[in-house]
């Protein structure tokens, strides 16, 4: 028969479950609140710049709202099984894009982070993957791109990699991202403490975004 105390401290679960519940719910609604609204004033826009610089901020959003989704609580703390969460983004992209010819390739090894890096993470393959979507295969080329997560010693490596044009191709001035997506992306990996990399695919044409990040660097800041 349980004692008070038990029972006590079941119903203080049951409570702190439900608030979770309802706060997750909450972020979600904003989230998808936030993205509509995004969505409407690029409807109102006439520059296509300015069009293209809202659909990526509502991609940017959709990135962050699927890390949410995929954040649950283990033995002690938030985690967040980082393959499931890859994949499901480049889902999202590669379904949003409708790029006939640009196959994505994954190889994915399963790798398990704090909750809190869920996000950051999310938003590095968004922007890698994106950029490549629109920028490696201009003029309807095909292609390939290929995203790795794979377990090195201490942490993991997180890599996506196309055989697109590259920097020095005459297909214009692409960057290996653009300014903003790289400054984001940066800031990103330095908020998990990783490093990040870009430069060209060794024996082929094409840009690769690499970001490596130790498991000792997802311990709290002191």
């Amino acid at each position: 028969m349980a004692s008070p105390s038990d029972d006590d401290e079941t119903n203080a679960l049951e409570r702190h479950a439900a608030r979770q519940r309802e706060s997750e719910h909450r972020v979600k609604n904003t989230l998808q609140l936030i993205s509509s609204i995004v969505m409407l004033q690029g409807r109102r826009v006439s520059d296509e710049d300015v069009r293209q610089a809202l659909k990526a901020v509502q991609s940017r959003v959709a990135a962050v709202s699927v890390a949410h989704r995929h954040v649950t609580w283990g033995e002690d703390a938030e985690e967040t099984e980082l393959a499931g969460l890859v994949r499901e983004i480049v889902g999202d992209l590669a379904g949003s894009a409708g790029r006939e010819g640009v196959d994505i390739d994954l190889d994915l090894e399963s790798v398990i982070i704090p909750g809190r890096n869920a996000a950051p993470m999310a938003l590095i393959v968004s922007e890698a993957v994106g950029n490549a979507l629109r920028h490696a295969y201009p003029d309807g080329r095909n292609g390939r791109i290929r995203v790795a997560l794979q377990r090195i010693d201490h942490g993991f490596e997180l890599s996506v990699a196309d055989d697109g044009v590259g920097v020095d191709d005459g297909a214009g001035d692409r960057a290996p991202t653009p300014a903003f997506g790289l400054t984001v992306a940066q800031l990103m990996a330095q908020q998990v403490r990783g490093r990040l990399q870009t430069g060209g695919v060794p024996g082929q044409p094409g840009v690769r975004i690499a970001v490596t990040v130790t498991m000792d660097s997802t311990a709290p800041r002191a």
